[in-house]
């Protein structure tokens, strides 16, 4: 695994779920897939490797997430500034599209805000189902904006 921020080694070892707090269900990589442009929705936690995040420095006030099971990062598909825009997993390369801002929001959570759009990182229609798609959308109070380590 590659990691483009200024991360270190002992920082690569702590991957942990990253929890939406309006369903309670994980971060994930859709079908374990290894393959570029897979869909990042939320799911049900149970611990597998594409579940698994480590929160990297990327500079600034930026970080990177980066999954276990393919060592690829959270991406925002095409550099898109569109709301609505796909998030999926994408080599890791240090774009605005892949470096995020955290901001802390209180009681353990804290809102993604992606470099290039300045848009959120939010599960579409406060969906609570498994395969909900994981989008970009303008950042607002809902809790489908807010997100915790697991």
């Amino acid at each position: 695994m590659m990691l483009t921020g200024t991360g270190s080694a002992s920082a690569a070892s702590q991957f942990r779920p990253v929890v939406a707090a309006h369903s309670d269900k994980c971060l994930d990589v859709s079908g374990v897939s290894q393959q570029n442009g897979a869909a990042v929705i939320q799911w049900s936690c149970h611990g597998g490797g594409n579940q698994q995040w480590v929160i990297v420095p990327a500079g600034g006030q930026h970080v990177q997430l980066i999954v276990q099971h393919s060592g690829m990062c959270l991406d925002v598909s095409g550099v898109s500034q569109q709301k609505g825009a796909a998030v999926i997993q994408w080599p890791c390369h240090g774009g605005g599209n892949q470096r995020w801002r955290k901001v802390d929001v209180g009681g353990g959570y804290f809102r993604l805000v992606a470099s290039h759009s300045g848009k959120c990182l939010d599960v579409s229609g406060a969906s609570q189902q498994n395969g909900a798609a994981v989008i970009q959308w303008t950042c607002h109070a809902g809790l489908n904006q807010r997100w915790r380590k697991g």
